[in-house]
């Protein structure tokens, strides 16, 4: 690795080629207004001032703990870097490990937890559910929703007259119910779940800080 001086005059190093694809692959994750070659090109020239002071610092300093994520470093080795030019000061302290939640005895999640199903392309929801409970002994989910839109309610489907739609939907293909596009690769989806066998019954407390779900077809 070295270092290369910035220079958006000379198109043959291809700094603006790198700024124009990374910046548009941002837009669009993003749903941002794309800009063409040209855009970038005078807006590099503008921005350059503010890249060559605190931007630069903070790029440098979060690559620095990508590098150390990629070594496998210990956490004792890492940084959290509190910075101000303006004064000028820089302060490093080591970060604090992330706040996890106890949902059962021996299953702890942290805010950055998410729970991954594989190879979901024939499994049914009922399929899902008890993919679910198996791999997470000790739950009992109740309720399965893509993003807003419930997929499956517990309270709905568990009334005496739903007995029949229950089990169709059950028995429906999760790739059907959510909706997915056919260049679609995954679906994430939320959970509620309680504790299996909780002598509440349908009453039980529903379980605070269960991770989203991802579903890979």
């Amino acid at each position: 690795m070295k270092s290369d001086e910035f220079e958006k005059d000379n198109d043959a190093n291809f700094h603006i080629d790198f700024m124009y694809s990374m910046g548009n692959c941002r837009a669009s994750c993003y749903k941002l207004e794309v800009m063409d070659w040209i855009t970038v090109k005078l807006k590099a020239g503008r921005i350059v001032p503010a890249l060559a002071t605190t931007t630069a610092s903070i790029s440098g300093l979060q690559t620095l703990e990508l590098v150390k994520i990629l070594k496998g470093c210990e956490l004792t080795d890492h940084r959290n870097i509190f910075l101000n030019l303006a004064v000028p000061i820089m302060q490093a302290s080591e970060p604090g490990n992330v706040i996890k939640e106890k949902l059962l005895e021996g299953l702890e999640v942290s805010l950055w937890d998410r729970w991954e199903v594989k190879q979901a392309k024939t499994m049914t929801l009922a399929s899902f559910i008890t993919h679910l409970e198996t791999t997470y002994e000790g739950l009992e989910i109740r309720d399965v929703m893509k993003g807003g839109a419930p997929i499956f309610f517990h309270a709905i489907m568990n009334a005496p007259q739903k007995v029949q739609e229950k089990k169709k939907v059950m028995e429906t293909l999760l790739s059907k119910l959510t909706d997915i596009e056919t260049d679609e690769t995954y679906v994430d989806l939320a959970i509620t779940c309680v504790r299996k066998n909780d002598p509440e019954g349908d009453a039980a407390e529903i379980i605070s800080g269960v991770p989203p779900v991802r579903v890979y077809f």
